[in-house]
């Protein structure tokens, strides 16, 4: 019975209170359980988290007794331990005491069996029951230690994380650089983690490709995994997992090549974008629970920094660009006349509209010399900046030759020039005419462009339409020249299809009757007008809808 051992419970007392740590404690109560019940051993088994039971103070066990303890069934209450139980024997014991707490068992006292001539009896089973009450608040106490120790130091971990985080979230905004933002989080994983390689792979229109890495041997297949194999491997990577678990294929032979042992998907919304694929610890230590959450934070940083670079650098390749066409449209607009011609008789007038910053039509006149002008439009295939590009060697080429010889024989010079140093996808539609203002007569050249409109002054329309092929498409194309005398109040109308093909909302086109009635109706304004009213009959006709092509109108008035 209790009673039966006063001093002894007076000292266990005296022990667990004297502030001595919790395994000093239970090897003091050790030592005066088996003085009191001469047990030739004996042995306090601490329960974990994981619900094994650990030897944390012992004496007298055998040399090959393990130190933990995996039971299936926990003694609730003092228990004589049968003989033939391969558990228990290991440990050479024949009773066992629990240790229990708030209805739960934290510990198990265990004795070896009692020398000869004596046995444990009910005194010794009570004693055995007030000691285990007594150390069962130092035992929960400890318990609640290393709990509060483990807490602890787990969360220092995270604010260790946090910050490092911070800092890599810091300098992650601070760069708009591609290469520097891989290098950066390559690093940090390196840093982290001590692992001595570390690699990312992104999804590129060509498929995987690997865009950095640190440490990877020499000599790796580095072609692009296929786009479709690629996505079908990222599609099954729904977060960070350890190499050997992926699915059997391409992206975890890759890996396992590399020497590679956590992959962490790099996620842009609902859909992953590349993989941060980091190496073994050289401490050989697998990766944490806590270790894949700081991994799969840090990949969501890098995936949003990286597509913020691209972005940026799209954003940055987009205002160059801009600003190049800027400075095209403004080379191209000097290109133009700056300002209507004097001729005497004759009042000349034009305008180009690109649907683009710059654009494949073009007008010009040319000043001869002894009452002679010039005057061309055109127009080339395509549009924007190629189209550009070939109109200015168009205005070059007609510059140098106007004036030089017969009309037909310019055009023809102009046609092998462009023949030879175009592709053959490319042409050019242009009218050429000299205007000869003593004589009145308009002398042209139509090579393949859409045939002016010759408004007299009661109304009647002619079409301009002599001449032969568009330029660039045939290598020795013949041209022909045809001539028109211009009355007082006549009108030449030179348009680009930019005018003729005009959509209304409704798909009809402007076409030559809308350009014929237009002119009809203006001819007796000045070239000016007519030009701004068949504009602005065109516009009329598109309504709000963009232009889908390049428009351009010259107007010769006889006056």
């Amino acid at each position: 019975m209790v009673h039966e051992y006063p001093q002894a419970l007076f000292d266990l007392t005296t022990a667990l209170a004297s502030g001595r740590d919790a395994d000093e404690a239970l090897k003091a109560a050790l030592r005066i359980v088996m003085t009191e019940t001469q047990a030739p051993r004996a042995v306090f088994f601490v329960r974990g988290d994981d619900g094994v039971f650990t030897v944390r103070a012992a004496s007298g066990l055998p040399p090959a007794a393990p130190p933990t303890l995996a039971l299936e069934a926990v003694p609730d209450e003092l228990t004589v331990l049968p003989a033939e139980d391969e558990v228990w024997t290991r440990y050479a014991l024949t009773l066992v005491c629990p240790v229990r707490r708030h209805e739960r068992t934290i510990a198990l006292l265990g004795l070896g069996s009692p020398p000869a001539g004596h046995a444990y009896g009910a005194e010794e089973g009570a004693f055995l029951r007030s000691v285990a009450a007594c150390v069962a608040p130092s035992i929960e106490n400890d318990l609640l230690y290393d709990e509060l120790r483990r807490v602890n130091q787990r969360l220092s971990v995270r604010v260790f994380e946090l910050h490092n985080l911070f800092d890599v979230s810091r300098e992650l905004t601070g760069r708009s650089e591609e290469e520097a933002i891989r290098a950066l989080i390559t690093t940090t994983v390196m840093g982290h983690f001590v692992v001595s390689r570390c690699a990312l792979y992104l999804l590129q229109p060509d498929g995987l490709a690997l865009a950095y890495e640190r440490g990877l041997r020499r000599g790796l297949e580095d072609a692009p995994m296929p786009p479709e194999a690629a996505r079908a491997a990222l599609r099954d990577l729904r977060g960070p997992t350890a190499v050997g678990e992926l699915s059997a294929g391409p992206l975890r032979r890759r890996l396992e090549e590399a020497r590679l042992a956590l992959a962490v998907p790099l996620m842009a919304g609902d859909e992953a974008k590349g993989i941060l694929a980091i190496g073994e610890r050289s401490s050989r230590t697998p990766f944490s629970a806590d270790d894949r959450e700081f991994a799969e934070t840090l990949a969501r940083q890098a995936a949003t920094a990286l597509e913020s670079a691209r972005l940026h650098r799209l954003s940055m390749e987009k205002q160059r660009q801009d600003h190049e066409l800027q400075l095209a449209r403004e080379i191209q607009r000097s290109l133009l006349p700056a300002r209507d011609p004097e001729v005497p008789g004759f009042e000349v007038a034009a305008e180009s509209r690109s649907c683009y910053e710059v654009g494949g039509d073009s007008y010009d006149w040319i000043q001869l010399g002894d009452g002679r002008l010039a005057l061309v439009i055109a127009d080339v295939s395509g549009k924007g900046t190629p189209a550009s590009l070939l109109m200015a060697s168009v205005q070059a080429s007609i510059h140098a030759l106007a004036g030089t010889a017969d009309p037909a024989d310019v055009i023809a010079r102009v046609n092998r020039f462009l023949y030879a140093r175009t592709q053959t996808n490319r042409y050019v539609t242009l009218f050429y005419g000299e205007l000869d203002t003593a004589s009145r007569r308009l002398a042209y050249v139509n090579a393949g462009h859409i045939p002016p409109y010759c408004v007299t002054s009661d109304g009647t329309v002619r079409r301009l339409s002599g001449g032969g092929l568009a330029l660039g498409l045939v290598d020795r194309a013949a041209y022909e020249v045809g001539q028109v005398r211009l009355e007082p109040g006549d009108v030449v109308a030179m348009v680009t299809d930019g005018v003729t093909e005009a959509n209304s909302p409704d798909g009809r086109e402007f076409g030559d009757e809308q350009v014929c009635e237009a002119l009809r109706t203006l001819r007796g304004d000045g070239a000016s007008s007519i030009l701004e009213g068949l504009v602005a009959a065109v516009n009329t006709w598109t309504g709000a809808a963009s232009p889908s092509d390049d428009l351009t109108a010259l107007v010769l008035k006889a006056c």
